[in-house]
């Protein structure tokens, strides 16, 4: 089972792009949970604010959710900033206790995700108006060892989405073990092999 963890500064297109490969994922029979970052903050942690210590315990209880859903079997994409790379790294270890945890870095300037802000927040921060606004008067920092690197700001919502799938095909991620339908274990890939030699045997119509 798998945690996809999408970060990046606000307004890079993380949470768009967690739908969209949740969108990709459930289309290809998998059930999926995707864990917004602005949705679990409000309904699950209202009692956080945004210091350094309380973005870590958001991040860490976050982790602890997806750790129980990968525990179930139930994959999981999750769309949160993620500024720190302890934070960065103390998911990761949380999540792989029960499953695979691939980082996805949504890489976007501060200029490209001023300009594209639906909210106005990174205004609001330059006037003073939110404190502790991450990359105006917090710091982000950018991991060190993401497994995928996506830039919105040189390619379109569509790229990214094709780009991230490409890399998850490449790393084997997608191979979901269908125990559901065999009383074996069996991959994707590895079902579609036996197909084509029971075709070429002769076993089943083409």
């Amino acid at each position: 089972m798998f945690t996809l963890w999408f970060m990046g500064r606000p307004a890079s297109g993380k949470s768009t792009l967690a739908s969209r490969i949740e969108d990709r994922l459930i289309e290809r029979g998998l059930s999926i949970e995707n864990l917004d970052g602005d949705d679990i903050r409000k309904n699950l942690h209202p009692d956080l604010g945004f210091s350094r210590e309380d973005r870590r315990t958001n991040n860490r209880r976050t982790a602890y959710i997806a750790k129980l859903l990968n525990r179930s079997g139930i994959p999981v994409s999750v769309g949160m900033i993620t500024p720190f790379r302890d934070s960065q790294e103390q998911a990761r270890d949380i999540v792989e206790d029960e499953g695979e945890f691939i980082l996805i870095y949504v890489k976007c300037s501060v200029d490209a995700a001023e300009e594209r802000d639906p909210k106005g927040l990174y205004e609001k921060a330059r006037e003073g108006k939110i404190e502790k606004f991450t990359g105006i008067n917090h710091p982000f920092q950018e991991p060190l060892n993401p497994e995928i690197v996506v830039d919105t700001e040189e390619h379109s919502t569509d790229e990214a989405v094709e780009h991230i799938m490409t890399q998850l095909e490449e790393m084997g991620i997608l191979d979901e073990r269908l125990d559901d339908e065999y009383s074996f274990p069996i991959t994707h890939k590895e079902e579609q092999r036996v197909i084509e030699r029971l075709n070429k045997l002769g076993y089943l119509d083409e």
